[in-house]
């Protein structure tokens, strides 16, 4: 009993703050309205009333007279509506539906409320308000009646336009250009809006938005065209109705372009913010560890002293200019697009073996390399040397130094009409599984005994990228490592 008198003191509070409201809203298009769902008392401002032909005093009893006034069309959508709203099955409350007006016709009304719960989250009350516009559904109407009569401007519109029933989603009609995005031959009849959705999750968000809104506005989803590729498109809607059905016109655009430009331009621009904190990093990292044994030299006397601390100063240099060079790679190949020439895998490698192998230690590391290259290989002799240069420098470089180990590196190269398969096998330190997602990352650094700049695996997924080639890797910690590079042959054949 108290928390129902408590209920009704609440409803008499917002009574009278609505009919302070009375006045100034006396004649507009909008009226409010509030149920006690406890004791199921409602109250209705006037304009509520006036906007349906009725004066305040011709209405005594105002329970269900929003659903006896409703029309025939709409009642059971608009009441399961309400009460999926106070079940929580729904979020939001807003719906459009006719109620009928004192002189006989139907006007359209946006209905929105708000719920209030108690304590225990029961439900207690709902307040909220009718909007009338008719006049905007009788412009939707008149607009969706006039393309009727302009069947050329359907048929050759370009973008996508589809009509599609209300009642179960029955795709009746779509123009030329709809059936190219949908990669459709001709408009099957048992196609469904629901047949184009990727995912249930979408399915049912699009059939909320339109029972709730009657339309949609630039809605992004992802579809599935006919020949079962995937895409994205931006949906428009409009509901309409004539004399003897309901539909929803829909127009849509592929925007699959739009979409992958804006997930590239977020992958770059959050490489970029990588690259200027970690560049900013290895490169102050050896300067100022040059400027703090440059100080140490200022003062020393010792020959033997000196001469350590110039080696390390030549190391922090060398690893700088390692840096620069690497950087100076990336750089060339996001701009430089070379031509195709010969390549000569027998010369390439022998001149990347002979590079690395004076600059780290190879003592008792076997290399081993078998090369058959019949067929011409035309390809960016650049890209192909970065690639060549990092795999085989980073087999060199992280060999396992114990002596129990015969450390070896197989480098194979298959050369055909169609493609080079270069193989490059070695049994150094390997990569644990965790990290070896992460290899080709930026900056990333698999091995703890690395001084490189985490740049070069990096180069490589981008060479690979350029070249439309690919790349994949085996390896396990303590083990060794395998990547397997395919690289297309650019060759054409002379008549």
């Amino acid at each position: 009993m108290n928390e129902q008198a408590d209920l009704r003191n609440q409803l008499d509070s917002v009574k009278q703050k609505l009919e302070s409201y009375q006045n100034a809203s006396a004649g507009a298009s909008e009226g409010l309205w509030e149920r006690n769902l406890i004791t199921d008392e409602v109250f209705i401002s006037p304009p509520w009333l006036t906007m349906l032909g009725y004066e305040s005093n011709e209405v005594e009893d105002l329970k269900g007279i929003w659903e006896s006034w409703m029309h025939d069309d709409d009642r059971e959508r608009a009441l399961k509506h309400l009460e999926d709203y106070i079940d929580g099955k729904i979020q939001h409350y807003d719906i459009n539906f006719r109620l009928k007006h004192k002189d006989g016709h139907y006007i359209w009304v946006r209905s929105k409320a708000k719920l209030v719960r108690n304590e225990e989250g029961i439900a207690t009350r709902i307040s909220g308000s009718h909007t009338d516009i008719t006049d905007k559904k009788s412009t939707e109407d008149t607009i969706a009646k006039s393309e009727r009569k302009y069947k050329y401007l359907f048929q050759n519109a370009l973008i996508g336009m589809m009509r599609v029933k209300a009642d179960n989603y029955a795709v009746t009609e779509i123009n030329k250009r709809g059936l190219q995005i949908l990669a459709m031959p001709n408009v099957s009849p048992h196609l469904k809006l629901e047949d184009l959705l990727a995912d249930q999750s979408q399915m049912t968000e699009v059939f909320d938005l339109l029972e709730r809104n009657h339309g949609l506005e630039e809605h992004e989803i992802k579809i599935i065209r006919w020949d079962e590729s995937e895409t994205w498109l931006s949906l428009s809607a409009v509901f309409y109705e004539d004399e003897t059905d309901r539909f929803y016109d829909i127009i849509f655009k592929d925007i699959s372009e739009f979409k992958e430009n804006l997930l590239e331009l977020q992958r770059l621009n959050f490489e970029l913010d990588n690259f200027v904190y970690h560049a900013s990093h290895d490169i102050r990292s050896p300067l100022r560890s040059i400027m703090g044994l440059v100080e140490i030299l200022k003062n020393e006397r010792n020959p033997a002293e000196i001469r350590k601390i110039v080696e390390m100063i030549s190391g922090s240099v060398n690893r700088l200019d390692k840096f620069v060079v690497d950087l100076l790679a990336m750089s060339r190949n996001n701009r430089v697009e070379e031509e195709a020439v010969p390549v000569n895998y027998m010369v390439e490698i022998n001149n990347s073996v002979t590079n690395f192998h004076h600059v780290y230690n190879t003592q008792g590391l076997e290399i081993r390399t078998k090369i058959i290259q019949v067929k011409p290989f035309y390809s960016d002799l650049t890209k192909v040397r970065i690639i060549l240069n990092n795999l085989i420098s980073n087999s060199i470089k992280y060999r396992r130094m114990e002596e129990s180990v015969d450390s070896f590196i197989n480098i194979y190269v298959d050369v055909t009409e169609k493609e080079s398969v270069v193989k490059i096998e070695d049994n150094g330190e390997g990569i644990s599984e965790d990290k070896l997602d992460k290899i080709f990352d930026m900056f990333y650094r698999a091995s703890e005994n690395s001084e490189g700049s985490g740049l070069g695996m990096y180069i490589v997924k981008n060479v690979i990228k350029k070249l439309d080639a690919t790349i994949d890797v085996k390896s396990e910690e303590k083990k060794g490592t395998t990547f397997i590079v395919k690289i297309p042959n650019k060759y054409i054949p002379q008549d």
